[in-house]
């Protein structure tokens, strides 16, 4: 048996206690069997008895390692790496509120880096008190990537950061220690005067829906992961939503079961990731990085395999497509251009794993990052580099040792809908509504078209 622990992403060491991090994740991945096992028995995770979990565990394509420590080592290997730029924002294009300009004629790159509460359902910020807080983040980088640029007096940009790390790890790193979270606040702000309590949600934090009901966001005393300073000035984490280490589980780990289509009989074969993911409503699939990780996860399952996410869990920048960008003299960029911050590996596609990465001119150089070319377009706006990059995660298989077994099979959970003439996607269990066209039938039994799919939702979906 292969005893299993789990180290922070990228070989940091920010921890003064690396099991605090370990209990977070373990955590995570018991979470992620508790919730297959009650697919599986079509129950409530809550009513799912520790019986049920030692019965239905074994035969399930995710493993939690912790409980279940392999009999090998495993084999590790990067999933196919997703293209960092938000799909999601150039499937809404051309943006009518961002009328062309050279560099962006439709109004995508102005768009991804919009700051705004897109990524929360309709309604807005309270605290404990019911007042109305303003904590707009980069509500549309959603693919596990977001950047920030850096601008001379002059207005040219000369830096721009990208980062993968979740807000989930600094909220576990501030729950253990407030004095680590603050000094990489402070790195990577350059802003020595941030104090801990600017980092911490005092009263909470709430969603206040349309119905005047509240959703809980963050608990009073927490870390605040929209906290300005990850705005301005700089970038530390990830602030949308959506990017959270926790989402990467629960996408991984939804997409271990076999799904059946309507018939009973069928089953979906993962070969279309956008079908799948709707299948399994277990993200957005006008990403590129949901409907991608969903099909590897499950193509494990499919291909005779039981899988871990490997350890150390995390979201990785897995590397450059330089080939696509030169100087305005027509020169390649030198490595000297490109900084790692945080993380490991980078320039090998198969072990790397980057967290943070900086791109500026190299030292004496007298060139601005508007002095390059991206698909021999200027550079004006940091979105066309973020176009450069591609992220990755890791898993770790085994082959099963029960035969031909992949594993259970449950029914799809829902299907898509797709809006008339565009390629945007929306999730449902139940209808298409006028203006939307059924993306994948079959998956469900008949969902009725034209009724009760309203623009909110169909806008919430596309988030």
């Amino acid at each position: 048996m292969v005893k299993w622990n789990f180290d922070a992403p990228g070989g940091v060491r920010d921890f003064r206690d690396p099991t605090n991090w370990h209990a977070a994740m373990a955590a995570e991945a018991s979470g992620i069997v508790l919730d297959l096992v009650a697919t599986v028995l079509g129950k409530d995770p809550a009513d799912v008895t520790e019986a049920e979990i030692s019965a239905n565990a074994p035969n399930l394509g995710y493993i939690d390692p912790v409980a279940t420590p392999p009999e090998t080592d495993g084999e590790t290997v990067a999933v196919s790496p997703w293209g960092a730029f938000p799909r999601a924002v150039r499937r809404r294009g051309p943006w009518t509120e961002f009328p062309p300009v050279d560099g962006d004629r439709e109004g995508i790159h102005r768009a991804a880096e919009d700051l705004g509460e897109e990524d929360h359902p309709e309604g807005v910020f309270v605290d404990g008190e019911n007042k109305v807080l303003h904590l707009p983040v980069r509500h549309r980088q959603d693919e596990y990537l977001e950047w920030v640029a850096r601008r001379s007096k002059e207005g040219k940009i000369n830096k721009v950061a990208f980062v993968a790390e979740g807000y989930d790890y600094y909220a576990t790193l501030f729950k253990y220690d407030e004095g680590r979270a603050l000094d990489l606040y402070r790195d990577f702000t350059g802003d020595n005067s941030i104090r801990v309590d600017d980092l911490r949600a005092r009263k909470g934090i709430y969603r206040r829906l349309p119905d005047g009901s509240r959703q809980t966001v963050v608990d009073p005393g927490d870390f605040n992961p929209r906290n300005r300073f990850n705005i301005e000035p700089g970038i530390v984490h990830l602030s949308h939503r959506a990017n959270s280490l926790g989402a990467e589980v629960n996408l991984a780990g939804v997409s271990a079961i076999l799904r059946l289509k309507a018939d009973g009989t069928t089953l979906v074969d993962g070969r279309n990731s956008e079908e799948l993911l709707c299948c399994c409503q277990g993200g957005n699939p006008n990403r590129n990085s949901d409907p991608l990780i969903s099909d590897q996860a499950y193509a494990q399952v499919m291909g005779g395999f039981r899988y871990t996410l490997a350890n150390p869990v995390g979201l990785y920048i897995a590397g450059v497509d330089d080939q696509r960008v030169q100087t305005k003299n027509g020169d390649a960029l030198t490595p000297d251009w490109w900084t790692v911050v945080r993380g490991e590996g980078f320039g090998d596609p198969k072990s790397c794993r980057v967290l943070r990465l900086e791109l500026a001119p190299p030292k004496g150089s007298n060139l601005t990052l508007e002095d390059l070319e991206v698909d021999g377009e200027p550079v004006r706006f940091a979105g066309q580099l973020a176009d450069l990059l591609q992220v990755h995660l890791f898993v770790t298989r085994w082959k099963r040792n029960d035969g031909d077994n992949h594993g259970p099979s449950v029914p799809c959970l829902g299907t898509c809908c797709r809006k008339t003439g565009t390629q945007q996607l929306v999730p449902t269990r139940r209808t298409c509504g006028a203006g939307y066209d059924l993306a994948f039938p079959g998956l469900i039994g008949s969902p009725r078209v034209g009724t009760n799919l309203t623009a909110a939702l169909a806008m919430k979906a596309l988030r």
